[in-house]
């Protein structure tokens, strides 16, 4: 089976307005990361891509199958959407064996695929806890199980985590990595974080249309040179502000520590250092105004 996902001139409307135009995307084996900021037309593309959207124009293939099967595509994607829920008064253990029979597993099926999920998210010893007693990255990680308990090609998680501690979010970080490794997983966000720790290839989407696709490495490229740390006087901060890109502050008294972006040594006491993902996306996301 080819494992891909090809987009070729994906464009969708809403009436008059346009929530993704002419976006031209090849998506392959491993983790893929989509950035761009809430409203860029990420959520969108999902729904897509897992059919609970119908596209405008363009064409669509998932594993070689064009995106109007909607069976066979339902068959071999896993979606985790950002609002993921279920009822609360079901046990964490009924509640995926329902979501189980929803997607059309047997009762013998279900009886090993049930636990052994439960395992592979660490949370078969939660297995009895009501889901309203859940925290959120508990809640994202049965949202996992869900998404691959039909054992899909292609899992598509949007925004997961989005509200979680950075404990929950390495954790689920890490799941999604294992999970990758002999699968598609695309990861939709916003949080350039999630991006610079799993992902080698990424593509970023803003205002509907993609502004930048390729490695990682060579979205830093683009601020090589350009990012510069220094100490000023905390006064002088909003006249720095005005008149160069600062990524980073943190103010001590006095004192405020910044990150600048800016083609050329701003002043004397600036010092160049390495730029980081969330340099690169907010160099981007400025040359895109």
């Amino acid at each position: 089976m080819e494992m891909s996902i090809e987009i070729r001139d994906l464009t969708k409307n809403y009436g008059k307005k346009q929530a993704l135009s002419k976006v031209d995307l090849t998506i392959s084996q491993g983790m893929f990361g989509l950035l761009g900021p809430n409203g860029a037309g990420k959520t969108t593309l999902m729904k897509i891509l897992t059919t609970l959207l119908k596209k405008t124009e363009g064409e669509v293939t998932i594993c070689g199958v064009p995106v109007e099967k909607n069976r066979q595509i339902r068959d071999m994607t896993g979606y985790l959407p950002q609002d993921f829920s279920m009822y609360g008064n079901m046990s964490v253990y009924e509640a995926l064996d329902y979501l189980a029979v929803l997607s059309g597993m047997s009762k013998s099926e279900r009886k090993s695929k049930v636990p052994e999920m439960l395992e592979k998210v660490n949370l078969l010893e939660k297995q009895k806890i009501k889901v309203k007693s859940m925290s959120g990255g508990m809640i994202r990680r049965l949202g996992i199980a869900q998404a691959i308990i039909h054992d899909p090609k292609v899992i598509i998680v949007d925004e997961p985590t989005a509200g979680l501690d950075p404990e929950e979010r390495v954790r689920f970080r890490n799941l999604l990595c294992e999970i990758a490794k002999d699968r598609i997983v695309l990861l939709s966000t916003h949080i350039v974080g999630d991006i610079e720790a799993t992902c080698e290839n990424i593509a970023v989407l803003n205002q509907g249309k993609i502004c930048f696709k390729g490695k990682v490495t060579e979205l830093l490229s683009m601020v090589e040179g350009k990012v510069y740390s220094a100490e000023i006087a905390a006064v002088e901060l909003e006249k720095v502000k005005e008149k160069y890109m600062v990524t980073g502050i943190l103010v001590t008294g006095s004192t405020a520590n910044i990150k600048i972006i800016a083609d050329e040594q701003p002043f004397s006491q600036a010092r160049q250092v390495q730029p980081d993902v969330e340099d690169a996306y907010m160099y981007l996301m400025h040359k895109e105004k």
